[in-house]
């Protein structure tokens, strides 16, 4: 050997040189590897379990306690959304609200959010119940039978098909056909049952007779025998036909059910008839037979062997009769031909008028004329006038005379007014017919006069209501709200505002509107209206000083300066310091302004011309005398103006001046102190009432 050879050199010689050595130890490496996997698997499990456990122990336990407990059995919970575990019927969580589904054998899921309360808690679940379905037929099929189920109408088919509770159910079948039948059924939750179920038909029976006997039955169109008759039949839809000789075959449909299997029937047969082929003129007339009425055209069947009465008659015709005898199957024509019945009719009118019958003018009164004997509309109409409409029924025995007297318009309508009314506000107004020729205003030399007060010869002739009381709160808040509701007179109001008060009750009872407002503005009047408005400052002053009286006075009670008890409320002891002047010894009960009405009626018929609110008029105020010459008559004043016209004293008047009724005011705002009335005429138009 050589001594320079290293120890490794030597040692690598050793193992080269023995492979079964080095094989060994790469198993002994491998097992090594395969130890160190296991110990980190068993670690890792081990620090799974322990982290699971850990949780368990650390997280509140949710017990679901699910009913019904026939469902406990099979119940599986499970968590749908969320973090978290369940073992049994113990829910562990890590979720704030997770959401659990319970699903049981035989009943419907159930999915519930557990809220943050019920986390630890006792959580109770109650699972619904599936149904079981029932479904039944019947041996034979009728799509006419009525199911019940625990008494219950169910269905009326040949199938029943329904989703019924589990459990015992009784089943009752009713065909009317066959014997009624009980079932009981035990269904199962969740599942189908299915049955068939044979029925048994019902047996039943004919008894049929006939008068008179001998006649042939026929059943289903099979001959079945001869009157009288008894017959064994099973349930069913039977068609009848019942034949004779010379009568008249009977035909009629007829069931044997179970609740009617005995089908009894006693004819009363009816010899065949004959028939009349009518022939009538004119058409559309009343035709009685025997002296019942029947159908006027075509064919009637009659009673054969007899001698029958026919009448025919149509209105403005003379009537016909005949008498006709038939044989049996005979057809025989019979013929009527009616003649015109006319009348003689006179119509007669003052002033001559136009004469309209049935929608067509005929001519001009004095008129005679032959009319058929029937119901005719007259009208006798001309323009101006108020048509007379009278319905004539002309004859032939004797002439008829109609006479006519036409109003015009305005005397139909004054004819029609009633002195007393009311509107649909609950305003209550009277009626005037003035024909009469006053002096509105007053001379200089009379005590209290003013330079407005022009003296002015006026003739009213048109008829006007007037309300018989000042316009109160509570009547203006249905037009416009006010701060109080109540009897006492609206004040503090403009003029405008009192006319478009009037338009509106024009419009409330489908009027035309007598004022023309656009904004604030008056645009004009429309003086054929006889729609609401004011009074004219002529009709104001008559009333106060001419109505009803034997002549004109200067106050509203006569011409004496001394003031007559309860005569208005006007500035008296009791306004004293409260107004600039006052009454000295007169007392009406009221400081301020009082309830409308509070005071006796005024001579002409009126409530509180004198005092408690003075009153806006039509009229736009004027400061120089009418142009006009002599008499006016009806005067409306100007047709526009900002300023307009205050009649009558008020409850702050304590002078002659003022409580003289031909005392004028010009305004162009409202006061607390000024009111007003409505008016309007009794008929519109121009004319004056002429």
């Amino acid at each position: 050997m050589n001594s320079s050879e290293s120890p490794l050199a030597h040692q690598s010689n050793n193992e080269g040189s023995h492979p079964v050595e080095r094989i060994t130890a790469e198993l002994l490496r491998a097992k090594s590897r395969q130890r160190r996997m296991y110990i980190l698997v068993f670690l890792g499990l081990f620090v799974g379990v322990f982290c699971t456990l850990a949780m368990v122990v650390l997280s509140n336990a949710t017990h679901i306690d699910i009913h019904p407990e026939e469902s406990q059995e099979s119940a599986l919970i499970r968590i749908v959304d969320g973090v978290g575990k369940t073992v049994g019927s113990k829910l562990y969580s890590w979720s704030e609200n997770p959401v659990i589904e319970v699903t049981a054998s035989g009943f419907s899921p159930l999915r519930k959010t557990l809220e943050a309360s019920e986390i630890g808690g006792t959580v109770r679940l109650e699972l619904a119940e599936l149904p079981g379905e029932l479904q039944i037929t019947t041996n034979p099929l009728s799509d006419k039978t009525r199911w019940f189920i625990d008494g219950q109408m169910a269905a009326v088919a040949a199938l029943l098909k329904q989703d019924v509770e589990a459990g015992q159910h009784n089943v009752a079948i009713d065909s009317p056909y066959y014997l009624k039948k009980d079932i009981l059924v035990s269904l199962e939750r969740g599942k189908v049952l299915g049955l068939t179920i044979g029925l048994e038909n019902v047996a039943g029976q004919f008894k049929i007779k006939t008068r008179p006997a001998g006649a042939k039955i026929h059943i289903n169109g099979d001959l079945a025998g001869v009157s009288p008759l008894t017959l064994s039949k099973r349930g069913g839809a039977y068609e009848l036909n019942i034949s004779y000789g010379d009568y008249q075959a009977i035909t009629e449909h007829v069931e044997i059910t179970n609740s009617d299997s005995v089908v009894e029937r006693d004819y009363r047969l009816v010899q065949k008839g004959a028939r009349l082929n009518l022939r009538l003129s004119p058409a559309g007339g009343r035709l009685l037979l025997d002296g019942k009425m029947v159908k006027a055209s075509g064919n009637l069947l009659v009673k054969a062997g007899r001698t029958h009465t026919l009448i025919y008659l149509k209105d403005g015709y003379f009537s016909q009769q005949q008498s006709v005898s038939v044989k049996t199957g005979e057809k025989k024509r019979v013929s009527f031909n009616l003649k015109q019945e006319l009348g003689q009719v006179r119509v007669i009118s003052t002033p001559a008028a136009t004469v309209n019958i049935d929608g067509k003018d005929v001519g001009r009164t004095p008129l005679e004329m032959k009319l058929l004997a029937i119901p005719h509309q007259l009208i006798v109409h001309r323009q101006g006038y108020r048509s007379h409409r009278k319905m004539l029924r002309p004859t032939a025995t004797s002439a008829q005379e109609v006479k006519v007297k036409l109003a015009t318009q305005i005397e139909a309508k004054l004819a029609e007014s009633p002195e007393m009314m009311s509107n649909s506000a609950g305003i209550e107004l009277k009626q005037f017919r003035p024909n009469d020729l006053f002096v509105m205003g007053a001379p200089r030399s009379e005590k209290g006069q003013r330079a407005n007060e022009f003296l002015r010869s006026v003739k009213l002739t048109r008829p006007f209501y007037i309300s018989t009381h000042e316009v109160s709160r509570s009547q203006y808040a249905r037009f416009k709200r006010v701060k109080a509701m109540d009897n006492v007179p609206i004040t503090s109001i403009s003029w405008i505002d009192a006319a478009r008060y009037c338009n509106w009750l024009s419009k409330q009872e489908k009027m035309i509107p007598f004022y023309d407002i656009r904004g604030e503005q008056l645009r004009g009047s429309n003086m054929m209206s006889d729609g609401y408005r004011l009074p004219t400052e002529a009709e104001w002053e008559w009333l106060a000083r001419k109505a009803s009286k034997p002549k004109q006075t200067r106050f509203t009670w006569g011409d004496e300066t001394t003031i007559p008890p309860k005569a208005g409320n006007i500035a008296d002891e009791y306004a004293n310091g409260k107004t600039a002047r006052y009454v000295p010894n007169y007392s009406d009960g009221f400081a301020g302004i009082a309830p409308v009405g509070s005071f006796p009626v005024e001579q002409m018929g009126l409530y509180d011309l004198t005092g408690n609110a003075s009153e806006w008029v039509h009229d736009v105020y004027a400061l120089v005398p009418t142009a006009a010459q002599g008499v006016e008559t009806n005067p409306l004043g100007a047709n526009k103006g900002d300023t307009h016209t205050v009649k009558g004293s008020n409850w702050r008047s304590g002078t002659i001046t003022e409580l003289r009724a031909s005392y004028r005011q010009g305004e162009k705002m409202g006061r607390d102190d000024i009111g007003f009335r409505v008016a309007r005429y009794v008929h519109g138009g121009s004319d004056g009432g002429k």
